[in-house]
């Protein structure tokens, strides 16, 4: 049974389960928190969660532990927090569940109180017991109550980013969303498809078939690497050797039915790919890629509009085209989610690597990679994919 390690604000009963076999017990209040919580996110759902943890303790036995944080009022499940202990540079980090595969740092939670009595129980705990030597979590939604009760307890915000995301509720049809975006984008757009259409025959293909979305994963999957690797760039997902298994697995956890794929061929040939997952009636573009071939014919903001047009069809509300917040992405919206990466030692060691390395010599490191033409940044590439390493991300 999970162990109990506090009581918050005189009303909470907080429990933590630190085994994958624990999942099991929490499967029911999990999906109902998912149903109830205000914001729903597919990277805190119970599949996607259960899915990674699976695969990282199983790849990483000794670098990687779940810890599945939540509370109770008056016996009654009121909020839930899916978190990790991962070894980065030397030291054992509270991180998210599924670092570094997931898009949004999340918790599920009825309401605001909740979830930081939540948040401070499960700090404190990890604190007293010495679980970890330093928080760090990536992408946190600013101005959500997570955030808020992550700087109640301490931890401070270390840089953001930008995830557009485009309510579709807001347009009844694809016409009148173009027609409320920038006219001269959207004449750039037509002429583009005019030449899409002169360079041959084309089709778009939305596939739900667990064999053909499999299909349109490892194209896309071999695509975006060739890229990274052309420009002499690095992903931590892309290092890792659990990648591909977590993002075409996942079976047993149910999380083949959620995945989605869309195609865009001229010719016969695919010269885009996207592929997501669906969740409470939205779509998270998880990854794409383009055939670099057919650049000219500016197939990724093309194959944007058709993933677009046909979300809007199937009755998606919410389309979240992740990070970065690339010009493509903005052709379409001008909301965006503000992500912010937050952090606080706990011990000296953490200390220390946060002074160190994550706020000294980190940065530094990362100019001077970036400022390396291509072909020589290629050689300086972290891989730890085939190799037991200690410093993961970093």
């Amino acid at each position: 049974m999970p162990r109990k390690i506090a009581v918050a604000r005189g009303k909470f009963q907080v429990y933590l389960l630190e085994s994958l076999e624990q999942f099991a017990e929490l499967k029911t209040v999990w999906l109902d928190l998912e149903r109830q919580t205000d914001q729903p996110c597919f990277f805190q759902s119970y599949a996607w969660c259960g899915h990674v943890a699976e695969v990282l303790m199983r790849t990483l036995p000794d670098r990687y532990t779940p810890l599945v944080a939540y509370a109770t009022q008056d016996g009654v499940p009121v909020a839930l927090w899916p978190l990790s202990r991962q070894k980065r540079s030397g030291t054992w980090q509270l991180r998210p569940i599924d670092d570094p595969f997931g898009q949004f740092s999340g918790i599920l939670g009825r309401d605001a109180d909740a979830i930081i009595a939540l948040v401070a129980a499960t700090l404190l705990m990890v604190r007293e017991r010495k679980l970890a030597d330093a928080v760090r979590l990536e992408f946190v939604l600013a101005g959500s109550p997570l955030e808020c009760a992550l700087q109640q307890s301490g931890l401070r915000s270390r840089g953001e980013v930008g995830a557009p995301y485009l309510d579709t509720r807001l347009w009844p049809s694809i016409a009148e969303l173009k027609a409320s975006r920038n006219k001269k984008t959207m004449k750039n757009l037509r002429n583009s498809n005019n030449r899409l259409s002169k360079a041959g025959a084309y089709e778009h293909r939305y596939e739900t078939d667990k064999d053909r979305v499999g299909n349109i994963i490892n194209a896309t999957l071999q695509r975006r690497t060739a890229w990274l690797e052309e420009k002499g760039l690095t992903a931590p997902q892309f290092r890792s050797a659990a990648h591909e298994e977590i993002i075409s697995g996942g079976q047993l956890w149910g999380l083949d039915k959620g995945r989605v794929g869309y195609e865009l061929l001229c010719g016969g040939n695919a010269i885009a790919h996207q592929w997501g997952f669906m969740h409470q009636k939205r779509y998270y573009a998880f990854m794409s890629a383009i055939d670099p071939d057919a650049v000219q014919l500016s197939p990724g903001r093309l194959h944007l509009s058709f993933v677009i047009a046909d979300a809007m069809r199937e009755g998606i509300e919410t389309i979240e085209m992740l990070t970065p917040a690339s010009e493509y992405k903005l052709v379409w919206t001008d909301t965006v989610r503000t992500l912010r990466d937050m952090a606080m030692p706990l011990t000296p060691a953490g200390w220390a690597v946060d002074l160190l390395w994550e706020r000294t010599l980190r940065p530094v490191v990362k100019t001077c990679f970036y400022a390396l033409p291509a072909r020589l940044r290629k050689f300086a590439l972290p891989n730890d994919a085939n190799r037991d390493r200690d410093d993961g991300k970093d």
